[in-house]
């Protein structure tokens, strides 16, 4: 206690962050709400090890009211918060404040599910808005919480972009040469932070158990014509195959502050 009578707790907030791009690429039912059907999942998953669970999302052009609103009931019915942005800024505010009722707050995990491509993960394409390298120095590092910090709910800290080919630079040399030049890499030595991401395309194929019209799941419909469950989606992103140089090894890679060499894949859900 002070000498003016406040009590001063020492706490620290964990927070896990997903971002969500919008689906303005793809059109079809199975698609449109791909991105927001994951967030769903891995707050259900994963919330409870967390302190806060944010899904910041991008609506953009692509999505309609009620499925944006599908989303946020989803979200919330898991423990999460969701929040709409506009801008790359957006995200790096919220990520960048540090205190929440009166305790210290920090990012332990941040997520992406979005399109992406060499040098791009694709936050809301029909408005021209990507993060990119030079936008990755919006996020402070010392958002996230320290390295010696223990959360006996959940001991990493890390960043996982499922967007395509955010670990590829997208120039013509070997894997290794398009790993420490990629985004990823970026942002795991701006952040100082280890990153998760894939050279190759990823596969979001086993959304809704492999694009069935039809499953077991009781609460699969349709909102505005796309494909929606509650729960969100079935099945995780893996990556998968393909990239501009068509010749890029596919699995998630490790990519850690400082790194130039020896990369390493891991396998996530």
């Amino acid at each position: 206690m002070s000498d003016y009578g406040d009590v001063v707790e020492a706490c620290l907030k964990r927070e896990y962050v997903i971002v969500v791009g919008a689906e303005d690429y793809y059109d079809r039912a199975g698609n449109k709400m791909m991105f927001m059907a994951h967030a769903v999942r891995y707050v259900r998953l994963y919330a409870r090890r967390f302190d806060i669970t944010t899904v910041l999302y991008f609506r953009g052009s692509a999505h309609t009211t009620a499925q944006t609103n599908a989303l946020e009931t989803s979200v919330r019915k898991y423990g999460g918060t969701p929040k709409p942005v506009r801008q790359w800024s957006d995200v790096a505010a919220h990520i960048n404040t540090k205190r929440v009722n009166g305790c210290a707050k920090r990012v332990q995990v941040l997520i992406f599910f979005a399109h992406g491509s060499p040098g791009q993960i694709w936050l809301s394409a029909s408005e021209k808005l990507f993060l990119t390298a030079a936008e990755v120095a919006r996020v402070d590092a010392s958002s996230f919480v320290p390295k010696d910090d223990t959360n006996p709910r959940y001991s990493y800290r890390h960043v996982t972009s499922w967007a395509c080919q955010t670990a590829n630079a997208g120039n013509t040399g070997s894997a290794e040469d398009n790993l420490k030049a990629s985004l990823a890499q970026t942002m795991a030595n701006t952040w100082d932070i280890e990153v998760y991401a894939s050279i190759t395309q990823t596969d979001y194929t086993k959304t809704w158990a492999g694009w069935h019209p039809l499953d077991t799941n009781a609460d699969r419909h349709h909102i505005d014509n796309a494909v929606w469950e509650e729960d969100g989606a079935d099945g995780s992103v893996r990556s998968g195959t393909g990239s501009d140089q068509g010749t890029m090894p596919s699995g998630m890679y490790v990519l850690r502050p400082g790194q130039t060499s020896g990369y390493r894949t891991r396998s996530l859900d």
